[in-house]
């Protein structure tokens, strides 16, 4: 009997997985696909990735692979103000505070985690279906090697990202909240590996431009090792059917937008462009029930302003492991205990997830989030609020502050 079945080996399961393995427990981790293997993303690791890297004692472990660190983010305006804001005002520190790394290197490093931990993996496994006793979920049903096994645990953690097949299976049994598209609350992302392009910041800023063809989204460039970057657009589901948008074309055309054009001319693409989608925080699906927990995108933990969804996972993914410990000890699998559980993912990102969402509805005001960059242009001082705010919740309220814009309209 394992104490917990995790359902997919991305960053959250697998983080999940070494965490229960280091603490006693016996989790078993399924995935259908065998790593290394790719993910669609930004390719970009937060302060909070970073953290939860620091405590699993992996950052000696991304040094040594194909990656770069980031120190700062540069904006851009819909009429072409730009603004660098470094992350930390420390720029001497040891571990830069965001890096950037392809998913096929970093998800094969949390994965190594898991394995090196003792957690039981078996790759090439997809899961077919819950198994359930009355109201509780008691194991997973799954396909490998040409054959079905159920294989039954008192605990199943849905980890398989935004298309979750725990979360459909949830969803068909009854459990209200588990649609998997509500396109207010849903963003289409496309990604793009280049080679070749120029015009990066000296300590490898990520870049957000809010181009005014494609706002309320944003186009993205990242840098990358070995002189690649990761070239993106992201938007609202619900704003691209209103509007009839074509994404593909729209990210062809923004490379070619005059303020990029010269920044793409002695590049070539690696890639055709890829889609996926992200079920934002938002709207977070339940997630904890009896016998089961969501982390991560199966839990609609995306954060709705960034898109950026890696941290998230690794946190809930802690917090998961936290509670299979609990429960394991008290015996008690039910609904009502680990509701813990999402009390405490909630109280921890709650906050933050509510704060995205509302910087997501302003940055449908043009005019705002040009005055916004000009200004952090022009004045050291609004930029190094900026900066604070990436580091302290409370600066970052601000943000949604009808005085912060009053002052900064009249500085």
């Amino acid at each position: 009997m394992y104490d917990a079945v995790i359902v997919g080996a991305g960053p959250g399961g697998a983080t999940a997985a070494a965490v229960m393995a280091r603490r006693g427990l016996r989790p078993l981790l399924l995935d259908r696909d065998a790593f290394p293997r790719d993910k669609i993303c930004g390719d970009a690791l937060s302060g909070k990735t970073v953290d939860v890297m620091k405590r699993l004692g992996m950052i000696d472990a991304l040094l040594a692979t194909s990656q770069i660190d980031s120190w700062g983010v540069t904006f851009s305006g819909p009429y072409g103000d730009e603004a660098a804001i470094p992350f930390t005002k420390a720029l001497d520190k040891p571990v830069a505070p965001g890096f950037v790394c392809d998913r096929v290197t970093f998800d094969k490093l949390v994965f190594d985690q898991a394995v090196a931990a003792g957690a039981e993996v078996w790759t090439g496994a997809v899961v077919t279906g819950l198994l359930r006793e009355g109201e509780r979920v008691v194991g997973v049903r799954v396909k490998r090697d040409g054959r079905e096994e159920e294989v039954r645990a008192p605990l199943t953690v849905g980890a398989d990202g935004a298309y979750s097949v725990v979360v459909r299976e949830l969803g068909a049994a009854g459990v209200g909240g588990m649609d998997q598209l509500h396109e207010a609350h849903y963003c289409a992302g496309l990604r793009w590996y280049w080679e070749g392009v120029t015009g990066f910041h000296e300590r490898n800023h990520i870049e957000i431009h809010f181009v005014d063809e494609a706002i309320p989204g944003y186009f993205w460039i990242f840098p990358m090792a070995d002189g690649k970057a990761n070239v993106g657009l992201g938007m609202l589901s619900s704003i691209v059917k209103k509007k009839d948008i074509k994404l593909k074309p729209l990210l062809e055309r923004l490379v070619e937008h005059p303020r990029f054009r010269e920044r793409f001319a002695g590049g070539r693409p690696l890639e055709k462009i890829r889609g996926w989608g992200l079920p934002l925080g938002s709207k977070p699906r339940p997630l904890a029930g009896a016998g089961w927990m969501l982390v991560g995108d199966a839990g609609s933990l995306i954060d709705p302003f960034t898109g950026e969804g890696i941290g998230n996972a690794m946190v809930s993914a802690e917090k998961a492991a936290d509670w299979a410990l609990r429960a394991r000890e008290t015996g008690d699998y039910s609904a009502a205990f680990l509701d813990g559980y999402r009390r405490d993912v909630m109280a921890y990102l709650g906050d933050e997830l509510r704060l995205s969402h509302a910087m997501q509805r302003l940055g449908r005001w043009k005019w705002l989030l040009n005055k916004v960059i000009e200004k952090a242009a022009r004045s050291p001082e609004v930029a190094d609020a900026i900066s604070q705010m990436f580091d302290d919740e409370e600066e970052r309220e601000k943000l949604i502050s009808p005085l912060f814009y009053l002052r900064l309209l009249t500085a």
